[in-house]
């Protein structure tokens, strides 16, 4: 009879749904599309909270792992100690529920996605007394069969190790718990290791393996786990016995840290206004990868401890996707003495970085990479080419493979200030109100950020990259203020120039100043910057998807060694690109869905070769037809932004229209 009354009341709660109530013009957390909902399950988050003084923000940065990446003993752990019956029901575990009935809502009755959503969205329903525990419970129990739905189990698994709290705001995840408390990664967990992270679920401060006060606690508490896996036949008595006399078998990694202040900082000046009311809690679902956080952040102290970067110089540095979704944000070499990012707020003179608009705003006119280019001083000594002198006549490709100033000048000079300063803005890069001819040679000021975005404008094929930090905005009780999930896209650069941009930008990593950006089996694009007296060194440019752009300054009260954009910055970038690509290399590997797919794709192709349709076409391109050609970009790596509408396009896109 208790069963039958706890039922009751369980669908009474369900009819009754609280967050409903709010905003109606507002979509839910729930009701957003599967494929956003898998997105944002997956992603960091910054927590915003407005307060009479200012804002009180923090980063909720766990490391992502994939479900082929977690130990089955993990799995089988915390499923045996947090829902086991997690494989069998559809979000919501009825025994459990009516098991709450009967003992009071002391005794949980929460399964797996039920605790994901409560830790995840409804963090304002978290109030003690009896109304809240009901109204939360209700909302969990409504919303979880929809989660439980949308995501498939062995992913809805993996977020929630992802995003469950080990231990404080620091610790956020399996793979960061596993680094803290036991230096290794959750791949190399053992089974007592595995048993014993997952009963520290409950309660972390109570079962600290670490603390001294609490460590034996830990191990009963792990002793406890293993006992349920036996119970519940997911491990035998000989393979318990085993792990605990096991044990712990801790290893050598340091434990996993990255600086994410800055970012965090960007997103509150930048999304936070707008979204935030006094005295509540919003929820920032963000595009920071802290993978890549941390292999921005070690190369740049390589950098530094090596001698390469002088002590005088700042330094600011930002890494995208091609559809402007920040990874990661250096905002100085030492955030914790200088808080001020330089990534963002630095307005500095971009150098040869800037002759991006020029190579475009050439190729619209025509001008191709093996055109001639006069390299001679328009006054005596200006502008100056450097140590290289002037060559005379030579190949635009040449010209901006050895970043000589003078073909520069001359080139915006016969396409006219006007036009190139157009394409400049088009790409986000403002040269100010009234340009000179100077400005190719980077005479204005912008930041880290907009020189990083306008390059991506290429990597992507040739659309407008806004840069974005925020994929969602979700208050409390669940309601989407904002989804970044789909930008717009816009084509800004005809696609017949993105080739042979992209074939001038190689040729500066192959032969000319970014030569010590070169990446070996990976090919890579970018540019170099130098501004006079060294006082700013650049480089930007991107392999494999993701563009990154370093800048390094000497501070204005400082002296010391000079730096160019074809030393310290060129080699940040190779170091973070071949880090980032080896990592992500390997990580596809060890990824069994992506190496069904590989496998598929190349029988396929095979296939296709010897059909009766003959050969495969060399270039993917060619066999596109002209309107569809922008989908190529996909060589660069880099994902095409979501296609909404008629494709804009350029007057003469449809015309023959051959480079010199």
């Amino acid at each position: 009879m208790w069963r039958a009354a706890g039922l009751v009341l369980l669908c009474s709660l369900a009819t009754f749904r609280p967050i409903r109530t709010e905003a109606a013009e507002h979509l839910s957390f729930w009701d957003l599309k599967p494929a956003h909902l898998r997105a944002l399950v997956a992603a960091p988050q910054v927590m915003v909270t407005r307060t009479a003084s200012g804002w009180d923000a923090y980063c909720r940065c766990p490391v992502v792992l994939k479900p082929h990446e977690i130990p089955e003993s993990m799995k089988k752990a915390i499923i045996a100690v947090e829902d086991r019956r997690y494989m069998d029901h559809g979000g919501v575990d009825l025994i459990a529920l009516a098991a709450v009935f009967r003992g009071g809502l002391s005794r949980g009755g929460s399964t797996i996605p039920m605790q994901l959503l409560k830790n995840l969205v409804l963090h304002d329903l978290q109030g003690r007394d009896l109304l809240s525990k009901l109204e939360r419970k209700g909302s969990e129990v409504w919303h979880a069969g929809t989660f439980d739905g949308a995501v498939a189990k062995q992913e809805l698994l993996a977020a929630y190790l992802n995003q469950i709290e080990f231990g404080g705001r620091e610790i956020i995840g399996l793979y960061r718990a596993s680094r803290h408390y036991f230096r290794k990664e959750p791949k190399d967990l053992n089974l007592y290791e595995a048993a014993m992270l997952a009963g520290m679920v409950q309660a972390p401060a109570r079962f600290n393996p670490i603390k001294e006060t609490t460590r034996e606690r830990a191990h009963a508490r792990a002793r406890l786990v293993l006992d349920l896996m036996v119970q519940q036949g997911r491990i035998g008595r000989a393979e318990r016995l085993r792990a605990e006399q096991v044990g712990l078998r801790p290893g050598l990694l340091p434990e996993f840290k990255i600086q994410a202040q800055p970012f965090t900082e960007w997103v509150v000046q930048t999304w936070a206004p707008g979204f935030v009311q006094q005295g509540e809690t919003v929820r920032f679902f963000v595009t920071l990868e802290p993978r890549f956080q941390r292999l921005a952040e070690k190369h740049l102290s390589a950098l530094v401890n090596e001698g390469a970067v002088p002590p005088a110089y700042e330094a600011g540095a930002v890494m995208m996707t091609g559809d402007g979704r920040v990874r990661a944000m250096i905002g100085g070499v030492d955030w914790s003495r200088r808080q001020f990012n330089a990534a963002v707020k630095t307005s500095v003179q971009p150098g040869s970085t800037a002759k991006l608009p020029l190579l475009i705003a050439a190729c619209e006119a025509g001008r191709g990479p093996q055109s001639r280019v006069t390299d001679l001083p328009i006054t005596p000594g200006w502008p100056s080419n450097g140590t290289l002198g002037y060559r005379g006549e030579t190949t635009l490709t040449e010209a901006f493979a050895s970043s000589r100033n003078a073909a520069a000048v001359r080139l915006t000079q016969e396409l006219g200030v006007k036009r190139v300063a157009e394409t400049s803005r088009r790409l986000g890069i403002d040269p100010g109100p009234d340009p000179d001819v100077g400005f190719v040679l980077g005479s204005f000021s912008t930041n880290v950020m907009s020189m990083t975005a306008a390059y991506a404008s290429i990597a992507n094929g040739g659309y407008r990259v806004v840069p974005i930090g925020v994929l969602a905005v979700v208050d409390g009780r669940g309601q989407v203020r904002a989804n970044f999930l789909e930008p717009l896209r816009a084509r800004i650069v005809p696609q017949r120039c993105i080739e042979p941009t992209r074939q001038v930008l190689q040729e500066v990593v192959r032969t000319g100043t970014g030569r010590n950006a070169a990446l070996g089996r990976w090919a890579s694009f970018g540019k170099t910057g130098t501004t006079t007296g060294f006082a700013d060194a650049w480089f930007i440019g991107w392999s494999e998807g993701r563009v990154l752009g370093i800048w390094m300054g000497r501070r204005r009260d400082a002296e010391g060694d000079a730096l160019a954009g074809k030393g310290a910055p060129a080699n940040y970038f190779r170091r973070v690109s071949i880090s980032a690509n080896e990592m992500m290399e390997y990580r596809a590997a060890q990824d069994p869905d992506k190496a069904r797919s590989l496998t598929a794709t190349a029988v396929a192709r095979v296939k296709r070769q010897t059909s009766a349709n003959g050969p495969e076409r060399p270039s993917a391109q060619a066999s596109l037809p002209r309107r569809d050609a922008h989908r190529a970009a996909a060589q660069s790596g880099l994902p095409l932004l979501p296609f909404k509408g008629p494709e804009p396009r350029f007057a003469d896109d449809d015309e023959p229209h051959e480079l010199r």
